[in-house]
């Protein structure tokens, strides 16, 4: 065996190119970040912070 055989791959299977959930890990699409429960959910959160933003600086020019 030479020096070269020694390193090379011994699978055959190929692995398709493949991008894991950032929050679940579920296997997703490559120009995906995050699968569509955990995107639903992050779109909420965002939702929810903007909306409380959004008050809050209402009523500070409200009381000015």
């Amino acid at each position: 065996m030479s020096k070269y055989e020694r390193y090379k791959k011994q699978s055959v299977e190929y692995i398709y190119p493949h991008k894991h959930c950032k929050k679940c890990d579920k296997m997703i699409e490559e120009g995906i970040t995050y699968c569509s429960e955990c995107y639903t959910i992050l779109q909420d959160k965002k939702e929810k912070k903007w909306y409380k933003f959004k008050n809050k600086k209402q009523k500070t020019e409200e009381s000015e």
